[in-house]
């Protein structure tokens, strides 16, 4: 019994990494992420700091 649910979560388990790689490198997924990437550089809504030195 206790053989069969360590098989059984290791299948789930191997599934879901699958499934997480099919999503993470198809094609629609790019843009998303490439959106994503560049959000830091391209928020420009935070005033800029006027510190001198």
């Amino acid at each position: 019994m206790l053989n069969d649910l360590r098989v059984l979560s290791t299948v789930a388990s191997f599934i879901c990494f699958v499934g997480i790689m099919i999503w993470a490198c198809g094609k629609n997924s790019k843009a998303s992420f490439d959106e994503a990437a560049n959000q830091p550089i391209l928020d420009d809504d935070l005033p800029s700091s006027n510190k001198t030195s």
